[in-house]
C-alpha cells in the first residue's frame, strides 16, 4: 500500500524549446503509475499541478482504477507560466495529505516533484519553498525530486528533498530511463517503527539513557 502524490511543473520553460516536452513529462508519470496496482487497497495517486499558481488536480480517492487515472494524467492542461513550487508543497502537506482527504493511516506517503527550472514565486530563491518542504517532511511525507535539464538548481532541489532522493536527467527524453530506478527506490524495504529508550531509577531519580535503545518495529515493502 502507498499514498503517492505527484507535484508537476507546468511552467512556460517546459515547452519553450520543444512543444512535445510536456507530453513527454505526462507519459513519464503514466509510466510510473503503470508500475503499480492502483486501487483503494493498493496504491492511491493524487496530483498537484503548478505554474503561476498551484492547484490540487485530484486527491487520493478520485481515481481508483488505472485506466481512469491514466486518462486524467494525459489530459492535464499545460499552464505555460511561472514556477510556483512553493504553493505546490504547501498544498501537499496542508491538503493532499490532510486528515479526511483520503490519505490512509499507517500507509507510506511519497511525493514525487518534477521540475525543469527554479521556483520563483513569490520570488526566486524564496525561503518559503524550503519551509514547506520541511513541513512536508515533518508530516512524514517522503519527497523525491526529479530535475530536468541544466535549468534546475540542483543544490536547491537536494535541499528540498535530500541528496539521496534526487534524480537528474539531461532532457525530457531521459525521463523514461529512470522509471525502473524510481520504482525500486520507492519499493525498497525500509524500517517502520520506533526506538524505545532505557529508563532506570537510581536513588529516587529517573535516569534516561537514549543512546542505549532498542528498535521496536519491522521492515516492510510498500510494493
Amino acid at each position: 500500500m502507498l499514498d503517492l502524490n505527484f507535484v508537476v511543473d507546468s511552467s512556460g520553460s517546459i515547452n519553450y524549446y520543444d512543444p512535445t516536452n510536456y507530453d513527454k513529462q505526462l507519459e513519464f508519470i503514466v509510466d510510473v503509475v503503470s508500475e503499480f496496482t492502483i486501487g483503494p487497497n493498493d496504491v492511491q495517486v493524487a496530483l498537484v499541478l503548478f505554474s503561476l499558481e498551484a492547484s490540487v488536480e485530484w486527491g487520493f480517492t478520485e481515481y481508483q482504477d488505472k485506466d481512469s487515472l491514466i486518462d486524467a494524467i494525459r489530459n492535464l492542461p499545460y499552464l505555460d507560466s511561472w514556477t510556483n513550487l512553493n504553493d505546490a508543497l504547501f498544498l501537499t502537506h496542508s491538503e493532499v495529505y490532510a486528515p479526511g482527504k483520503g490519505a490512509r493511516d499507517g500507509v507510506p506517503r511519497v511525493t514525487i516533484i518534477i521540475t525543469d527550472g527554479v521556483d520563483n514565486i513569490p520570488e526566486e530563491g524564496t525561503p518559503l519553498t524550503l519551509e514547506n518542504a520541511t513541513r512536508s517532511k515533518e508530516e512524514d511525507i517522503w519527497l523525491i525530486g526529479i530535475g530536468i535539464t541544466d535549468g534546475v538548481d540542483e543544490d536547491r532541489l537536494k535541499l528540498i528533498t535530500s541528496p539521496s532522493d534526487y534524480y537528474f536527467v539531461d532532457d525530457f527524453d531521459g525521463l523514461s530511463g529512470i522509471v525502473g530506478d524510481l520504482k525500486d527506490q520507492i519499493c525498497a524495504p525500509r524500517s517502520t517503527g520506533h526506538f524505545s529508550s532505557f529508563i532506570f531509577m537510581f536513588r529516587n531519580k529517573v535516569l534516561h539513557f537514549p543512546k542505549y535503545c532498542s528498535w521496536i518495529g519491522s521492515v516492510t515493502s510498500v510494493c
